[in-house]
């Protein structure tokens, strides 16, 4: 009986992930911004820049004249996403729910060359997105203590 780990790879079962290896005095890598889809009034969209407290007055502003807000964060800012969502639950004057949806987002960076004889490449990279949907609850439940 053979092992499947000693047959030799078949050139269709290589990899098609590898990671890129440049040379930094040749190659400066810069990340394209990732895709941005329509933004609605109701969108809010977290960076790890933004200040806290602008974006839980921003989302208190859209469920005055909205049902719901959209709450969308990316790589770094899927914790500050949660912990806005979660701010806004416990601090809202009226009854609001949660729905968190997650999602995986293909993002390109370019290698460009710092000199003449270098070719440009780019590079396949993915990164955690998170969607939390807050909305009006049309029912409050009690809590059980």
């Amino acid at each position: 009986m053979m092992s499947t780990a000693s047959r030799p790879k078949d050139e269709n079962q290589v990899n098609k992930r590898e990671k890129v290896i440049y040379d930094k005095e040749e190659y400066l890598l810069r990340k394209q911004l990732p895709p941005r889809y329509p933004s609605r009034p109701n969108d809010v969209y977290i960076n790890s820049k933004t200040n806290f407290k602008a974006q839980l007055a921003r989302c208190f502003k859209v469920l005055e004249n909205e049902n719901c807000v959209q709450i969308h964060g990316l790589g770094a800012a899927v914790s500050i996403a949660i912990n806005l969502a979660l701010q806004v639950q416990l601090k809202s004057s009226f009854p609001v729910d949660l729905a968190v949806n997650t999602s995986t987002v293909d993002l390109i960076d370019d290698l460009e060359a710092q000199t003449d004889t270098a070719e440009l490449h780019s590079q396949d990279r993915q990164n955690s997105a998170i969607h939390i949907k807050v909305f009006k609850s049309s029912t409050m439940t009690p809590v059980n203590k």
